[in-house]
């Protein structure tokens, strides 16, 4: 789902109107009947039905679908060297917080069983890229990279000259990734289900416009999704003893993406109304409250993709719905360089996800072994007792014959 773009902006509104205007929502509903026709058609022309598609879209005949390594080292050698090694930062920025969120496997002892849990990353992941926003590529593959992923997919559009984002290529050589020059619906059908080019993928991640967004609902059913994301989302909470200019420049920042939607919180009247001077026509909503503990209400009952805490640092512990929180820092750090993706949840889905992260990457797999027969059987029997109260019989028996037979469990 997506927000509505019909605000009036600049708005004040109560702080019951803002939570109704915030959840105006924009059904993705006039999208998915003419993406599922591209997706349909990827899936059974494969190559042949991407190639069309870019040509259709993107207005690019394409010769050759994937950007060989050579082709890639060629685009990475024109990576501007102060913009490569500004690369190289935040890739180490992003990989150096992930790894510090890896979960341990674990094992234990219990009433005779040991049971316990390992985790596994995904074998293939597709990565979507919009055009250019190399960023993204760092926030979502190096991410994959810490979690062990073993092959990444991405998928970019091609410029007009067929050619990708220089700084694509260069990341993606640092990544070790395959790369595709394909956009669209017609990229996420292609990861969804695999052509003759390019391979099925396990799970696709990544932002993209409405229709890239319609297509990854469209094939959830087939394979995993990060979620649908977009557009940008943010909330600034502001004390009035903060420079006004900062704080305006940090809701301009989010305000450059397409379709981005903002809202300010203080609760000044005279302090708002430099901040709105500032700001202009600006695609945004703010409203009064009463103090510090409103912002952080309004705050969980939006559950924004953005938050930033302008002077109310001791307020984080209180923020219990939110993608990302800016604790009097620009949000456009957790954009860049930070350390926590920028693939963060929107549509109020904060509530129940949150930023992209090494757990989309990887999954629990959970084992147990009895140790034996005899010291697992009093657990064993309650197991049986609660599968005859349910009426699952033959789950009780497979219990109790295992539990009370005298035979081996192997096959001399």
């Amino acid at each position: 789902m997506y927000l509505s773009t019909l605000w009036v902006s600049p708005l004040r509104l109560s702080r019951e109107s803002l939570l109704g205007e915030f959840r105006r929502m924009r059904s993705l509903d006039k999208y998915v009947d003419a993406v599922r026709a591209i997706i349909n058609d990827v899936r059974t022309r494969g190559d042949e039905a991407v190639i069309a598609y870019t040509e259709r879209f993107d207005s690019v005949t394409l010769t050759k679908i994937e950007v060989d390594v050579d082709e890639l080292r060629e685009l990475a050698s024109r990576v501007n060297k102060d913009v490569a090694q500004a690369i190289d930062e935040a890739y180490k920025s992003v990989e150096g917080f992930n790894r510090k969120l890896m979960p341990s496997d674990f094992e234990e002892e219990y009433c005779g069983l040991i049971r316990g849990v390992k985790w596994v990353p995904i074998d293939r992941v597709g990565i979507y890229v919009p055009r250019d926003y190399f960023s993204t590529l760092i926030m979502t593959g190096v991410i994959a990279r810490v979690a062990g992923v073993g092959e990444l997919v991405i998928t970019t559009p091609p410029n007009k000259d067929g050619s990708i984002s220089p700084e694509i290529a260069y990341v993606s050589l640092k990544l070790n990734a395959r790369v595709f020059r394909v956009g669209g619906p017609q990229a996420i059908a292609a990861m969804a289900f695999g052509t003759a080019s390019i391979p099925r993928v396990d799970k696709i991640v990544g932002p993209g416009n409405t229709y890239v967004q319609a297509a990854k609902y469209l094939v959830s059913q087939y394979v995993g999704i990060d979620g649908i994301e977009g557009p940008t989302e943010l909330v600034v909470c502001a004390d009035p003893a903060i420079d006004p200019g900062i704080v305006a420049l940090d809701i301009m920042a989010q305000l450059e993406h397409n379709s981005a939607i903002a809202v300010l919180i203080t609760w000044d009247e005279r302090y708002l109304g430099i901040i709105e001077a500032r700001l202009g026509n600006l695609n945004y909503v703010s409203t009064l409250v009463n103090g510090p503990r409103d912002c952080v209400y309004i705050v969980n009952e939006l559950a924004p993709e953005h938050v930033t805490l302008w002077g109310l640092d001791n307020l984080i512990s209180d923020v219990r719905n939110a993608g990302a929180v800016s604790v009097s820092t620009p949000s456009a750090m957790i954009d860049y360089v930070a350390g926590p993706s920028h693939v963060l949840p929107t549509e109020s889905s904060a509530r129940w996800r949150g930023a992209l992260s090494v757990y989309d990457f990887i999954k629990p797999i959970t084992y147990v072994k009895a140790l034996s027969k005899d010291l697992a059987a009093e657990l064993a029997k309650h197991g049986a007792t609660l599968a005859i109260h349910e009426g699952f019989n033959n789950h009780a028996k497979s219990i109790t014959e295992w539990l009370f037979t005298d035979k081996p469990n192997k096959v001399a």
